[in-house]
């Protein structure tokens, strides 16, 4: 009862515009209303429904809320934008949603976008590694080692 300190939880999304591949657990969070000059890293998922000028770095998942702004620079494992975002964007995953605007350059690993999402930018996605036909024929020392009735 006394001296029992209850462990730090962290925040869980309900709201219909949380993003179902990024973790439903904020542990950092700019809400409506508070601005935030400078450069931000988090180690875990962040929701950022302020403004942010300056640059976003993460290790986990980002996500801008509809009302959330961002004017700068984004580098994080999954971003999801509702709202808007003024500079470069680099992650795995970007998902836009409905009403999310991006005024920058992308690069990127997989991208969604839902209809009357707005990208103005240049994409850079990069290209999953080619499947070559060598790469399922034997070596020609193994192929001359098997008997041909083996190959067949």
């Amino acid at each position: 009862m006394f001296g029992k300190k209850e462990q730090e939880k962290p925040m869980e999304v309900s709201s219909p515009s949380r993003s179902t591949a990024s973790s439903n657990q904020i542990r950092t969070l700019i809400s409506e209303g508070c601005k935030f000059d400078g450069n931000l890293f988090s180690p875990g998922s962040t929701r950022i429904d302020g403004t942010v000028k300056g640059n976003l770095a993460g290790e986990s998942g980002l996500i801008i809320g509809d009302k959330g702004t961002i004017e700068g620079d984004i580098h994080s494992i999954e971003v999801t934008i509702y709202g808007l975002v003024k500079g470069n964007v680099k992650a795995d995953k970007l998902e836009v949603k409905k009403g999310g605007k991006i005024y920058g350059d992308i690069s990127i690993n997989q991208l969604a976008m839902e209809p009357g999402a707005v990208f103005i930018g240049h994409c850079k996605m990069n290209e999953p590694a080619a499947v070559k036909n060598e790469a399922f024929d034997l070596p020609k020392d193994v192929k001359k080692e098997i008997p041909k009735e083996q190959t067949k």
